[in-house]
């Protein structure tokens, strides 16, 4: 829905900057394609729980697996759309986990939400 919108927006924005160009239109215009991308970039976004974590399949992008033992935290996130947050230690080419740095990926909202947020919580480590 909000990928919707932010098309239309877009559309409109574009015909404003069609009938008389303005910098602040052209502004807006590349806020709301930017928008409507990373809207439709989540509702193409697929999550898999699998026996030793969860892969998330992103469009253009390869497949990321996250372990269980990755994982730091996951919790409920957004105002308009409730998704998960999940903050994950990333892992070496090596397969060793890399406590540096964690990292942050916003799940987006899915059925059955507080399932997974159940099952996620159940299996990471203390």
């Amino acid at each position: 829905m909000f990928a919707l919108v932010g098309a239309a927006l877009a559309l409109l924005f574009l015909w404003e900057i069609l009938t008389g160009f303005s910098l602040s239109a052209l502004f807006f215009l590349l806020a709301a394609i930017g928008f409507t991308f990373l809207h439709v970039r989540w509702a193409l976004m697929r999550l898999a729980l699998t026996a030793d974590g969860m892969t998330v399949h992103t469009p253009l992008q390869a497949p990321l697996h996250i372990q269980f033992r990755q994982m730091i935290n996951c919790a409920e996130a957004g105002r308009f759309t409730r998704g998960l947050s999940l903050v994950y230690w990333p892992i070496t080419a090596d397969g060793i986990v890399e406590t540096d740095v964690p990292r942050t990926l916003f799940l987006p909202a899915v059925a059955r939400q507080e399932k997974l947020l159940a099952a996620l919580q159940e299996r990471i480590p203390d």
